[in-house]
């Protein structure tokens, strides 16, 4: 029997960290061994161009100090001359001293020529000797590069937390049981594109960690000035009045929209467990480093307006406070809608495990995260996994040094499994999800599936978004997708890139000047007008594509591989 992951915080502490290292470690040696490549030629051969790459660096200085050199004896030279010529007439000792700075400056560049010239030609050969022994070890690494794969880090995963297991893909019918089971609303995904997605399971119960692209309207503001100048009388210290020319800048601006574009990741989560209730909190700040004086008033305070709030009889909540005022104090879900629900979810052991890990400012990332449940979908929007890499594409891993391809190998997993499992943590933190499993085996058979958009879109997006945009946008693109045939496993998809087109356009304000009239202060801004393209994808989930598949993305100048999905630009074949 699989166990549950009780006290997620001193698990990962003093089981699963060193856990996964391990694995890492033993995943890392096995694609060695696999990969039969000679590890003492690839040290040897790093060995010999980090020595040359000491050379190049050695060279460049020189030359850079050579070109320095000779740079300053002839401008130093050609100041002298302009010098001599203007002033030397007037003054023999000014004169001496230029046609000394000239004579110098000359032998100091013609000098400097000869040197800079050898450390260039010099710096050439060694950048290309570097290149072609660079081009040698990445072909000694060749066979371990080939060996990485999208799955390895989910896979170290699986075997290091009990009831975790990663998808190949996020399937279509992974997507469709969101909705019929859990009620997930697909609109969360307008005007959204997907950028990657790696969805899973908890115990039977589906989660996704999604990255996506949004765009909404901001404001930028325009300058316009223009020159102006007037004539005045002044009087004069001689008490005479005379003509005086004033100039002035007059500045105008105008505030227009501008397409603003952010990423964002996130992780859902669907379980049946308190099935009525909702409730939202954001990181409470409570874990900031501002002193231990500053952070207990602050606590003091929040957990007062909670009293407060929970006292207040003349409004629609029924918010109740719960007897444990550190949690409630900490956790801040005050517009939670069903009481039983919310206690029947967060129990004793729920709290003191959620409070271990908010607290937290050593092992994992403390309280940085925001937690939405609606109903039976769980939102969990974390500081730390929105900085994190959650695509796991094998070209990350791609070296041509054995031992830096080792140590970052290592590194990149184990941060991997840090960002992933203190997202998951949260929902680990509560018992309950992990003790409900869905009432229908839904997720059974579900990769014998097509695909999801998800997927589609996050294809588009590693194809990148040039393939598909506008020729006239100059923003970002927000890509969606539609599948318009799915035929013998293949599907044909078709990929729109939303974006804007720039036309310059001008506003005129009026600007009081300092000569006491109103001037007209042209303001040039850009409108940005929506534009769209569409083109089509081809892709199979199938692990063997058909040869007439293969063929057809071999000789198309976009494909991929993606996590189980091959795929080409139908739109450039040739």
């Amino acid at each position: 029997m699989i166990e549950d992951v009780y006290e997620p915080l001193a698990r990962y502490r003093d089981e699963f960290r060193a856990k996964f290292s391990e694995l890492a470690r033993e995943k890392f040696e096995e694609l060695t061994r696999k990969s039969k490549i000679d590890i003492v030629a690839n040290r040897a051969l790093v060995k010999e161009i980090k020595s040359l790459q000491e050379k190049a660096n050695s060279a460049k200085n020189k030359k850079t100090c050579y070109g320095w050199l000779e740079a300053l004896g002839f401008i130093g030279a050609v100041v002298a001359l302009f010098i001599a010529l203007a002033k030397g007439g007037a003054n023999p000792k000014i004169q001496v001293w230029c046609i000394f700075t000239i004579l110098a400056g000359v032998i100091l560049g013609c000098a400097m020529v000869a040197p800079y010239k050898a450390a260039a030609k010099l710096l050439s050969d060694l950048n290309a000797l570097i290149s072609s022994k660079k081009a040698v070890a990445w072909k000694q690494m060749e066979a371990l590069n080939r060996l990485y794969t999208w799955d390895i880090p989910v896979k170290l995963i699986e075997k290091t937390v009990p009831r975790l297991e990663f998808d190949p893909y996020f399937a279509a019918a992974r997507l469709e049981s969101l909705h019929d089971e859990f009620g997930w609303d697909d609109s969360f995904n307008d005007g959204k594109s997907i950028i990657f997605a790696q969805s899973g399971l908890i115990n039977g119960n589906p989660f996704v960690f999604g990255h996506y692209l949004d765009m909404e309207w901001g404001e930028k503001t325009y300058e316009g000035t223009k020159e102006i100048s007037w004539t005045e009388w002044e009087e004069g210290v001689d008490g005479k009045k005379r003509r005086v020319r004033r100039h002035e800048t007059l500045h105008a601006y105008v505030t227009k929209p501008i397409p603003v574009y952010n990423e964002q990741k996130f992780l859902i989560y669907g379980n049946d467990a308190a099935p009525n209730l909702s409730f939202s909190r954001e990181p409470s700040g409570l874990s900031s480093k501002e002193g231990a004086l500053w952070s207990s008033i602050r606590k003091k305070w929040r957990l007062s307006r909670l009293k407060s709030y929970s006292r207040n009889l003349t409004d629609d909540s029924n918010f109740t406070l719960m007897s444990n005022h550190e949690f409630e104090t900490w956790f801040h879900a005050k517009d939670r809608d069903h009481e039983v629900e919310f206690r029947l979810l967060f129990t004793p052991i729920a709290q003191t495990q959620l409070l271990n890990l908010m607290k937290d400012s050593t092992v994992g990332y403390g309280d940085d995260f925001a937690f939405i449940k609606q109903q039976k979908i769980n939102l969990i929007f974390a500081h730390h996994l929105n900085e994190a890499v959650i695509d796991t594409d094998p070209e990350h891993f791609h070296n041509w040094d054995y031992d830096a391809a080792k140590s970052f190998f290592i590194k990149f997993n184990e941060k991997y499994f840090k960002d992933a499992y203190f997202t998951l943590a949260p929902l680990i933190s509560i018992p309950l999800y992990q003790q409900i499993r869905t009432h229908k085996d839904i997720w059974k058979d579900a990769l014998g599936n097509p695909s999801s958009f998800w997927e589609h879109e996050a294809i588009a997006n590693y194809h990148g978004e040039g393939w598909f945009k506008h020729p006239e946008s100059v923003t970002r693109n927000i890509l969606k997708t539609q599948v318009v045939e799915n035929r013998a496993g293949e599907s044909t998809v078709a990929v729109t890139a939303h974006g804007y087109r720039a036309e310059d356009r001008v506003d005129y304000k009026d600007v009081r000047g300092g000569d006491g009239a109103w001037h007209e202060v042209a303001v040039p801004w850009k409108e940005y007008l929506p534009v769209q393209r569409t083109s089509n994808i081809c892709l199979t989930e199938q692990d063997t594509p058909s040869e007439i598949f293969k063929r057809r993305a071999a000789s198309a100048k976009g494909s991929a591989y993606r996590r189980s999905i091959l795929s080409f630009l139908q739109s450039n074949l040739p």
